[in-house]
């Protein structure tokens, strides 16, 4: 992996400034002659020579006219003449790099989640465009952009002048190792919620997600802080700006996921109902030498048709109709273009061997009423995209359906094949999970560096059934992270006959000295690819935020509150933690006062610091003292996970329990339960209609031999009722799903019935937490 303390920089011809690294060297059997180059953007062309670009306008009688939409292809690259010019670098500078006969050049081991950006100028308004990036081949992007007329027309100048159009920003991360230096970073979301609630645009945090908006945000909200020891004595000013720069980035990252993740869990079609109080405060600790996710941000300015002696008019299509543009792009592993990128590239397990998993090709058919059958099918043989043009439906509107075949090089590596329906976006990106493989890394880096004693080893059983598709293999499998591994990272692969859809479970088991372990609560329904393991006795904070709005503030302002916090039950605690959580007998007390905030608001928030690993839930009860009088809030079940509490005069919670403790594993006939909830807030007796209506449907699994009950915290107002709707799934692996339904409960505990033939009677019960 790269070492970015041993930079070097060489200047071409046209002034353009390639980085490169050195190898770190502390591998086992390290090659003294590996360097990696950054790569250049630039755009795809075809064997004329020709960029991938294409732009559509409109000519009609309606108020779209001169409008059109944008295509064009990106990719990265490092001309030959580039290496050999470095290569003569290199030699030249024995000093910085001594000891290197020939240099040779290793492709980058991009981790996943590459993206590209770009930014243009248009009536004084900035429009920052993000997209998608493979990981694999030459990381090619494709943007589809729907213009105004100016904005079209802006464009087109950008890309007419000489001197540069646009520039292009790609984002990656590889592997290194923070030497000589250790990195705190915090975010504090009570502190962005402040922030968040004085701008013009309440909902800013949910609509700006994109790495650079976020950073952006968090510095103008000091919501984040970052924190350098260094190991070394007087480290370059470049070195310390480089780090500095990974740590910001990071966060943003970091932040951005998170965001991310409450969005798809509510399935919040519009960022107005999103806050950012909703999003936990986090801290991480990078200590000296261990592997981090190193951020690169490879930027170019595109070259203009006029820098490359061509006419755009020849680029440019006029249609008196509107299109419907449907573009499928490509992030796989094709055999033609991975080779060189082996450490990226999945391994899978097949006929007891392990094996890349190497796309041969992948075929596509898209689906849209005005598309004709000889144009609906492309065969892709590299990452690539492909745009497919029809006049629009307005039958059908912008919705399309694609189907897939995947195959593999290896004959002994089944076809895949798929169907996505009700596409919305003009694009489409087929990734590893639509290709049947699931990978998912584990990073236990933070599970070694907590104070006390640490873990020896962790032990991460994981289990994947794929609900969707009770046919297709299920996954059962623990692997084991050592303290005393280099890279304290794992990955888990399979490929599937069917394509991943549905979500996967894993639980930790942390191996202390002696073989005293600790169980850490399931983590239940997760679809990433990198999931970051905690110190076993990682905190995990709660906002008890006091908030009043400056128009309240002036009617019924609040003066104080009494906040009480305590676990029902005492939670289980991981070995050598000697600290007493609080109980109803003895509760977390905490005195609020609020301050006058510059918008003529109210605001002030206390901190309440429990157990991430907690496997209670907690119990929340308040008095505020307000202009209108005391309000008492009797106790209330919380979530351990809530990131945030609103201590309101009209803000109360509602906890749902799901038990499943009835199902006996070892005689169950099926290897996975799986309960799907639909809340529906009712106004009651509430003064208003906020918060009211039916909530999204959210999904617990339970796969073969996993236990441990589940709670969900939905917010609401003072008066509100809740029931719910609930399927529940057994799923069995011979295709066999059999179910169960219930309806308008209102029970606070679920009991999942033990099986689909034994139907327990679920009494609806008094709501003692609308009190």
């Amino acid at each position: 992996m790269l070492n970015f303390a041993l930079k070097g920089t060489y200047k071409d011809e046209t002034g353009y400034s390639w980085d490169y690294y050195r190898d770190d060297q502390l591998d086992p059997n390290p090659n003294p002659n590996t360097f990696y180059i950054i790569p250049k953007p630039q755009f795809v062309v075809d064997n004329a020579g020709n960029p991938a670009y294409h732009m559509l306008t409109y000519h009609t009688d309606g108020s779209d006219n001169g409008s059109g939409s944008c295509r064009f292809d990106v990719e990265l690259s490092v001309p030959k003449k580039i290496e050999a010019a470095i290569a003569s670098a290199i030699k030249a500078n024995p000093t910085r790099f001594p000891n290197v006969s020939e240099p040779v050049f290793t492709s980058l081991a991009l981790n996943r989640g590459s993206s590209v950006s770009f930014d243009f100028l248009c009536a004084g308004v900035t429009t920052s465009i993000y997209t998608t990036a493979s990981d694999f081949g030459s990381n090619v992007a494709t943007f589809l952009i729907d213009l105004t007329k100016e904005q079209l027309d802006t464009l087109k100048g950008d890309f007419s002048n000489s001197g540069g159009a646009i520039d292009i920003k790609y984002y990656l991360s590889v592997p290194a190792r923070l030497q000589g230096v250790s990195a705190l970073l915090n975010f504090d979301s009570s502190i962005a919620y402040q922030y968040q609630v004085t701008q013009p645009s309440y909902n800013s945090w949910g609509d700006q997600t994109s790495p650079g908006s976020v950073e952006k945000m968090l510095k103008e909200s000091a919501a984040s802080k970052v924190t350098l020891t260094w190991g070394i004595a007087n480290p370059p000013a470049e070195l310390i700006q480089s780090v500095t720069d990974w740590a910001n980035s990071t966060l943003a990252n970091m932040v951005s996921a998170e965001v991310q993740k409450v969005i798809e869990l509510q399935s919040t079609k519009s960022d107005k109902n999103f806050s950012i109080n909703e999003v936990s405060n986090f801290s991480f600790s990078f200590v000296d030498n261990v592997v981090v996710d190193w951020l690169i941000e490879p930027t170019a300015s595109l070259p203009t048709f006029t820098d490359m002696g061509l006419n755009i008019d020849n680029f440019v299509g006029i249609v008196n109709e509107q299109q419907q543009q449907m573009t499928v792009a490509t992030n796989l592993p094709f055999s033609s273009d991975s080779q060189d990128q082996i450490a990226t590239v999945p391994t899978v397990l097949v006929d007891g061997l392990s094996k890349p998993a190497f796309v041969k090709s992948v075929t596509v058919t898209l689906q849209y009423p005005t598309l004709s059958e000889a144009n609906a099918t492309y065969t892709f043989t590299s990452n690539s995209s492909k745009t497919f043009v029809a006049d629009y439906s307005p039958v059908a509107g912008p919705a399309w359906s694609l189907e897939y075949a995947v195959d593999y090089e290896d004959p002994n590596m089944a076809t895949v094949n798929g169907k996505v329906e009700n596409i919305t976006s003009g694009s489409f990106d087929l990734k590893v999970e639509e290709a049947g493989i699931l990978t998912v890394v584990f990073d236990a880096s933070q599970a070694f560096t907590s104070e006390g004693t640490n873990p020896v080893e962790l032990d991460v059983n994981f289990s994947y059934v794929n609900a969707d598709e009770p046919l297709s293999k299920s996954i059962r499998q623990v692997v084991k992270i050592l303290a005393s591994d280099s890279l304290k990272k794992t990955t888990i692969s399979s490929l599937q006959s069917m394509p991943v859809s549905t979500t996967y479970n894993y639980q930790v088991s942390y191996i202390f000295p002696g073989i005293v372990k600790f169980d850490a609560p399931l983590v239940q329904n997760q679809n990433g690819f990198l999931q970051i393991l905690p110190a076993v006795n990682a905190v995990h904070t709660c906002n008890l935020i006091v908030f009043v709005s400056p128009a309240d503030a002036a009617t019924d302002p609040v003066f104080d509150a009494t906040v009480n916090m305590w676990y029902e039950t005492a939670p289980a605690l991981p070995p050598g933690y000697s600290s007493n959580q609080p109980t109803k007998a003895s509760p977390a007390v905490f005195n609020i006062t609020p301050d006058v905030s510059p918008s003529g608001g109210l605001f002030k928030r206390a901190l309440f610091t429990g157990l991430l690993s907690g496997d209670q839930p907690l119990m929340y009860s308040a008095s505020i003292n307000c202009a209108s009088g005391q309000i008492d809030i009797n106790s209330q079940q919380i979530q351990n996970s809530q990131p945030s509490i609103m201590v309101t005069p009209k803000q109360r919670y509602y906890t749902l329990e799901i038990d499943p403790s009835a199902i006996d594993w070892d005689k169950a006939d099926f290897s996975s339960v799986q309960v799907l909830i639909t809340q529906t807030v009712a106004q009651g007796t509430a003064p208003d209609n906020n918060g009211t209506g039916v909530n999204q449907q959210q999904i617990f699994t339970w796969n073969k031999g996993e236990m441990g009950n589940k709670f969900q915290t939905l917010s609401i107002q003072h008066g509100n009722t809740v029931s719910y709707d609930c399927k529940v799934n057994y799923i069995a692996g011979n295709s066999k799903v059999q179910t169960i339904a219930f309806s308008n409960l209102t029970d606070v505990v679920f009991d999942i019935p033990a099986s689909a033939s034994v139907q327990q009677k679920q009494e609806p019960a008094l709501q003692e937490q609308q009190k």
